[in-house]
């Protein structure tokens, strides 16, 4: 950093003391006029209204503008905020796909939203007139107000949808799209393995003032990136089955033994309404999901109706009542695990949520999948037997004085702040 940190706590140390002496009402008034002067405006500029109606009326594809200071100068990019131009992309999202892969399709990275706390920044980079490349991003919302902090997430699926020969040159094309903004002062990736993506970023960094960090990301310690579980799966259930621990391998039979001597069953596939509404009558009675708010399970079940091959399955009471249901999605090679809830309350000691993945893992063990990722991690039994992809955080951030005073204090004042602010700074720094 050009500026030392004694220099900028010599700049605020007396701002700060101002606020000493002061009412409570009047130290709030001027703690925002400072967090105003640090963080500058949030104003996003629109689009042209006159372009944007044209191709919203046509149903094209958005207009291309040159990404100031790219490095591919063949290659422009334009920013897209809202959901209609969003959806526009779908066509040519479906033609850059070279996999089965949900997480890359514009309509699941919209349905991602929908429990708040973001807005969609989709960085669309365009050649010869032709969309070659498109970075799925978000921007952090704390208390209903944008952060300026862009997120990308590489752990499942990644976050760029590109063709390989493109796709060194989309990547910093899309990345100068977002810097280049208004209102944007950082981004937040997460990487799994670096490699190429690490070579672009450190040729960005060259060609402009950037402040860039990076650091690992330990699995089950961010607060910011919630890990997903990689379980692999064998040849066939029975040998899955020798693979795990004698207790472990004990109760997946035990409990899926009694749970079909009791005459209930095993459903292998529910239709979205069905999904829809078991999700959200056995939500509150389980464990995991009882705590969630209507907006998380809306997000969870749309997430899931998003994807062309959703997951669900679930077990049924012998007089009809569903007992627990997971959703997610298929992809090339295995399925994601989004979502599981159960009724813990009524039905706590038949272990619904061993019996119900130990017929998952069944299924798709014959429909010749090669692994189950679990979103967000999973808890005992199976957390010992499933693994982390090693994933790398970058941040990079304008290099401004009053963007860097505002990391620091936020960095500082932290980890004194109350859990629910204090994960809300993390964000930020």
């Amino acid at each position: 950093m050009c500026t030392s940190k004694q220099k900028i706590h010599s700049k605020l140390r007396p701002e700060l003391r101002k606020c000493g002496g002061r009412s409570k009402q009047w130290r709030k008034i001027r703690l925002r006029e400072l967090a105003r002067r640090f963080f500058g405006s949030v104003t996003m500029t629109p689009s042209s209204d006159v372009l944007q109606a044209e191709f919203l009326k046509h149903g094209a594809e958005p207009p291309a503008r040159q990404a100031t200071g790219s490095q591919a100068n063949d290659y422009s990019g334009v920013l897209l905020s809202s959901s209609r131009e969003i959806r526009l992309l779908k066509d040519a999202a479906r033609r850059l796909l070279e996999r089965d892969e949900a997480t890359l399709d514009p309509e699941f990275f919209l349905a991602s939203l929908t429990a708040g706390g973001y807005a969609p920044r989709v960085a669309t980079v365009y050649r010869a007139g032709d969309v070659v490349g498109i970075m799925y991003a978000r921007e952090r919302i704390i208390f209903g107000v944008p952060t300026g902090i862009v997120y990308a997430d590489g752990s499942l699926g990644g976050f760029l949808l590109a063709n390989g020969p493109h796709r060194h040159n989309v990547f910093i094309a899309a990345m100068e799209t977002l810097l280049s903004s208004a209102g944007i002062r950082g981004i937040r990736l997460r990487l799994l393995g670096g490699g190429a993506d690490v070579e672009a970023i450190n040729e960005l960094a060259a060609s402009r003032p950037l402040d860039v960090e990076y650091s690992p990301i330990a699995a089950r310690d961010s607060e910011i990136w919630k890990p997903h579980a990689q379980l692999s799966l064998a040849e066939t259930y029975e040998r899955f089955l020798s693979g795990l621990g004698s207790t472990t391998r004990h109760n997946f039979r035990y409990y899926r033994r009694r749970f079909e001597q009791a005459g209930h069953r095993f459903i292998h596939h529910l239709s979205k309404d069905e999904l829809c509404s078991a999700t959200v009558g056995l939500a509150p009675k389980s464990q995991f999901t009882s705590q969630w708010q209507p907006r998380v399970i809306r997000r969870a079940l749309n997430m899931v109706a998003a994807t062309r091959r959703p997951l669900a399955v679930g077990l049924r009471h012998h007089n009809g009542e569903w007992l627990s249901v997971i959703g997610g999605w298929y992809r090339s090679d295995g399925a994601v695990l989004n979502f599981q809830c159960n009724n813990e309350c009524d039905f706590g000691p038949y272990s619904l949520s061993i019996v119900l993945r130990a017929y998952l893992i069944e299924l798709l063990i014959r429909q010749g999948m090669n692994e189950l990722i679990i979103w967000g991690g999973t808890g005992p039994p199976l957390s010992r037997y499933v693994s982390y992809a090693p994933a790398m955080g970058v941040h990079l951030d304008i290099p401004t004085y009053y963007w860097r005073t505002a990391r620091l204090l936020i960095s500082a004042i932290g980890p004194r702040l109350p859990k629910r602010l204090a994960d809300a700074a993390q964000w930020i720094t």
